[in-house]
């Protein structure tokens, strides 16, 4: 065997420390000390030695996620899941970094409530799918739960029936384009606060 191939195969494939530079970037980002960012390095690299998440790795990380906290109902997808994954892949490597995945973290632990539902929308659908009304009422549910979002889901169905009579994509025998909700939502506040308010106002739709 050529010993060029040989040397790579045992090569240690540890990813090496941050540097100055992406301690501060992510320091002054997540308002965090550069110990603190360091310790959440040290553990990554502890639950993922080669650097980073892969898709396999970022399922297996959901679904632990959802049993910890009691929503296995929640369980997403497998295709929406690939959604989830191709947002936060920002370099489009097709694994999540370091940088990426504690993004991600960081958004369901200390993320507001308003900060998730934005991350929400703009869940790129790279396939321009299109669902029946329950089912993006189900969507929502499913991404509330993994989130963490405080609202309760029991009125999101309602809420989102308003949200399409709005827009007029109210049609039952239409299915609605993803991309295209999401983005009526993020440019009309009213829609925007009706998924999160405490109490349904149906005067103040848009």
């Amino acid at each position: 065997m050529d010993p060029f191939v040989l040397r790579n195969i045992f090569r240690s494939r540890r990813p090496s420390q941050l540097t100055l530079s992406q301690l501060k970037q992510l320091s002054n980002q997540f308002n965090l000390s550069a110990e603190e960012i360091q310790s959440w390095y040290q553990h990554f690299i502890l639950c993922y030695p080669y650097g980073y998440v892969s898709f396999q790795e970022f399922l297996v990380y959901l679904k632990h996620l959802n049993v910890d906290r009691k929503n296995q109902q929640y369980q997403l997808p497998k295709s929406l899941i690939k959604q989830l994954f191709y947002t936060l892949d920002l370099n489009k490597d097709r694994e999540l970094n370091f940088e990426e995945f504690f993004q991600f973290n960081f958004l369901i632990n200390q993320g507001t409530d308003q900060d998730k539902l934005k991350f929400i929308l703009t869940i790129h659908d790279r396939h321009s799918s299109y669902y029946a009304r329950q089912e993006i009422a189900d969507i929502f549910k499913m991404l509330f739960g993994l989130l963490n979002i405080s609202k309760q889901t029991n009125e999101l169905s309602e809420r989102i029936n308003m949200i399409l009579t709005s827009s007029n994509m109210n049609n039952n025998a239409t299915k609605i384009c993803w991309d295209t909700f999401c983005t009526y939502i993020l440019n009309q506040s009213s829609s925007f606060q009706i998924l999160l308010s405490n109490q349904l106002d149906t005067e103040n739709v848009d």
